[in-house]
């Protein structure tokens, strides 16, 4: 898995940012102690992975 910023994230799952970032909400505890800090515009590898396994997000190739 590689970094991604959130736009990336949201287009995948086809939302915005701003629902992205309310779906964390309940996650921004966990999040913080993985690497994510909360106005950073790219997520850490491991912390993408958690976002695509939670919400099962499938990124294009």
């Amino acid at each position: 898995m590689k970094s991604m910023s959130k736009q990336q994230l949201a287009s995948y799952a086809g939302v915005t940012v701003k629902t992205l970032m309310r779906w964390l909400k309940p996650y921004e505890k966990e999040l913080e102690q993985m690497g994510m800090k909360r106005n950073a515009k790219v997520v850490p590898p491991n912390v993408v992975e958690f976002i695509l396994k939670r919400f099962t997000i499938i990124p294009e190739p």
